[in-house]
């Protein structure tokens, strides 16, 4: 949305024009009709530049991120699982106190 609203200066009210707020539809009220399809245009142009190397990164580097993000995948389990852990051992030193001082 970048290049529309900094064109088109559109969110007049707002301090940025791209700020998360503001919509693609107050594009659409600063442009004409003309703009507005090369900005959509572009917009494809990016998205299908984006598709197509990831085609091509999964072509030359696919087998070799498949291994890292299964190293990064494991690693991440094993983190949440020691997490579960450290938080029912403390659940349980909570209660024990809980029965000594009663």
């Amino acid at each position: 949305m970048g290049e529309c609203c900094e064109e088109s200066k559109c969110c007049s009210g707002k301090e940025s024009c791209c700020e998360s707020s503001c919509s693609d539809s107050c594009c659409d009220e600063g442009m004409s009709k003309g703009k507005m399809m090369m900005h959509i245009a572009n917009e494809a142009w990016e998205e299908l530049m984006k598709e197509k190397m990831k085609a091509a990164l999964e072509k030359v580097k696919g087998a070799q991120m498949d291994k890292a993000a299964q190293v990064a995948v494991e690693a991440t389990m094993a983190y949440w699982a020691g997490k579960k852990r450290e938080e029912a051992s403390y659940s349980e030193y909570e209660d024990k106190l809980h029965k000594a001082m009663m």
